[in-house]
């Protein structure tokens, strides 16, 4: 027996309808962070049922964000090159929470996500256009994927955005999921200064309740150079 009870404030209410533009809500409901261009997701209903394959399939976060990035940037909290992984929540109401990845020419990285109640998630894998770009196309067709590898097939090193899909709202400050990041390089002996985290739809809003952990610096919003 699942417990569905909450003192979480419900949502704006929404109707899940697979076409992209009754995803997206009224314009005048579209607000950004103050003094930036980058957009506050808007709520999704909460869901209360076990998500099926049907489910997963109207809630069409790519369209979502297609649609929002016309009245700004969406919002990703950039990793840095020795995070390994890092414990966080997703954003209320919207349920979802997008990071930046830098992959070398040819490396391979692999990301997963970490819950008591797993079953609830899934993660997407997108481009700097929110798409599924070259390399990306499995872990878009799988009907529920809680790891998602990625092996960069371009000529220059790239970044990759991984979101967080959470529509239950299980995880919250006392319970957050865990996000593990493997790579086949050595984050020390790769420079990837030179990627773009901030490119096509996205803008940098780091995640103030994330923690992170690398071999370099950990804790709150910290960000390794």
């Amino acid at each position: 027996m699942i417990d569905r009870s909450s003192n979480r404030p419900g949502p704006r209410t929404r109707q899940v309808d697979p076409r992209p533009t009754a995803l997206a809500p009224p314009i005048n409901r579209v607000s950004l962070y103050p003094g930036t261009r980058v957009v506050v997701p808007p709520a999704w209903n909460r869901c209360t049922v076990y998500p099926t394959g049907l489910y997963w399939r109207q809630r069409d976060l790519m369209a979502e964000i297609q649609w929002l990035s016309r009245r700004g940037f969406i919002p990703v909290t950039p990793l840095g090159d020795s995070v390994d992984a890092l414990t966080d929540y997703v954003q209320m109401p919207a349920g979802w929470r997008a990071y930046g990845v830098s992959v070398p020419v040819g490396g391979t990285v692999q990301i997963e996500v970490q819950h008591a109640k797993l079953g609830w998630f899934r993660l997407m894998l997108v481009d700097k256009w929110g798409h599924p770009g070259p390399g990306m196309l499995q872990a878009a067709i799988a009907p529920q994927p809680i790891l998602v590898t990625y092996k960069n097939p371009n000529k220059e090193a790239t970044a990759v955005y991984v979101i967080v899909d959470d529509p239950a709202w299980w995880s919250d400050a006392k319970n957050p999921y865990t996000l593990v990041i493997r790579r086949d390089w050595d984050p020390a002996k790769v420079d990837l200064s030179q990627v773009k985290m901030v490119a096509g739809l996205w803008g940098a809003s780091p995640s103030v309740s994330a923690e992170f952990r690398g071999p370099s610096l950990t804790g709150p919003a910290v960000f390794p150079h």
